[in-house]
C-alpha cells in the first residue's frame, strides 16, 4: 500500500474516531461537510469553519459564510464548514450544546479533511468566530487529550469568560475589536499571559470597533442581549490583512 493511501486511510480513521464512529458499523448520523473545493489540481491547504451561535446561515447575514469560504476557495484552500449546530439539529448555540461539544467537531472536520487526498494535510488551519472562536481554543485546551488536526488557528472576537490557558503551541491569531461590550478585548488578553507560551499566540485590538466588526450587512448598530454588533470597515480590511499574512505558509 503506498504512504499516502495508508497515510489517508489513518486520518479518515481518526476522523471517525474524534466522531464518537465505529468503523465498519451503520452510523445513522455520520455528518456531510460542506465543502468549498478550488478547480486547481492541489494538494491544497485547508480550512476548518467554525461559525457564530447563530450557524452558516444566520438572519442578519445568511450568504456571510458562503462569501468567507468563496474567498477562500479562491485563494487556493479547501474550506469546511464545521456545523455543530445543524449537525445536532439546532439554529443557536442557545440549545443543549457547549463550546467542548463544539470544539470536537472542529477537530473531526479536521480530521476528516487531512483525510482528503487532495488537501495538504500540514497546512489546515481552524477559523472561528465568536461562539466559533470560543470552540476553536476549547480544542486547544483539550489537545493533550487529542490532537486538533490542525496547524493554525485564527479566531475572531471570542468569549474569553473563565477561559483555562491551553499548553498546545500551535500558533494562533486573536482578532479583537476595542470597544466589543459582548467579548470584551481584556478578557482574552488576560488569558494569553497566563500562558505557558504566549509567544506562540498574536493578539490584535481594533480600537472602536465592536462585536462582528467584520460583517458588513450590520451597517448600523444592533443591540443583541447584553452587547452591541456593528460593521467597522476599517478593522474588517486590517483583519482580513492579518489573516492572509498569518495563513502563509513559512519559508
Amino acid at each position: 500500500m503506498r504512504a499516502d493511501r495508508r497515510r489517508s486511510i489513518i486520518a479518515a480513521g481518526v476522523a471517525l474516531l474524534l466522531l464518537g464512529v465505529t468503523p465498519g458499523l451503520t452510523q445513522p448520523r455520520d455528518p456531510t461537510y460542506r465543502t468549498f473545493r478550488p478547480d486547481t489540481a492541489g494538494p491544497h491547504p485547508g480550512v476548518v469553519f467554525a461559525s457564530g451561535c447563530d450557524g452558516f446561515a444566520p438572519s442578519m447575514a445568511p450568504a456571510l459564510y458562503e462569501r468567507r469560504a468563496e474567498a477562500f476557495r479562491a485563494q487556493g484552500y479547501v474550506v469546511v464548514f464545521a456545523d455543530y449546530l445543524g449537525r445536532r439539529g439546532l439554529k443557536s448555540c442557545a440549545g443543549p450544546i457547549t463550546h467542548r461539544d463544539a470544539a470536537r467537531d472542529v477537530v473531526a472536520a479536521a480530521g476528516w479533511l487531512a483525510s482528503q487526498p487532495k488537501v495538504d494535510a500540514a497546512r489546515i488551519a481552524a477559523i472561528g468566530w465568536s461562539y466559533g472562536g470560543r470552540a476553536v481554543l476549547e480544542a486547544l485546551i483539550e489537545s493533550t487529550t487529542r490532537p486538533v488536526g490542525f496547524a493554525r488557528a485564527v479566531v475572531f472576537y471570542p468569549d474569553c469568560r473563565a477561559l483555562p490557558p491551553w499548553k498546545a503551541t500551535v500558533p494562533v491569531l486573536i482578532l479583537l475589536g476595542g470597544d466589543d461590550d459582548m467579548t470584551p478585548a481584556r478578557l482574552c488578553q488576560e488569558t494569553v499571559t497566563r500562558l505557558a507560551t504566549p509567544a506562540a499566540v498574536k493578539v490584535v485590538v481594533y480600537p472602536g470597533a465592536l462585536h462582528a466588526f467584520d460583517v458588513p450587512e450590520l451597517t448600523t448598530k444592533v443591540r443583541v442581549g447584553f452587547g452591541t454588533l456593528a460593521y467597522h470597515p476599517d478593522a474588517a480590511a486590517a483583519a482580513t490583512r492579518e489573516v492572509d499574512q498569518f495563513l502563509k505558509p513559512s519559508r
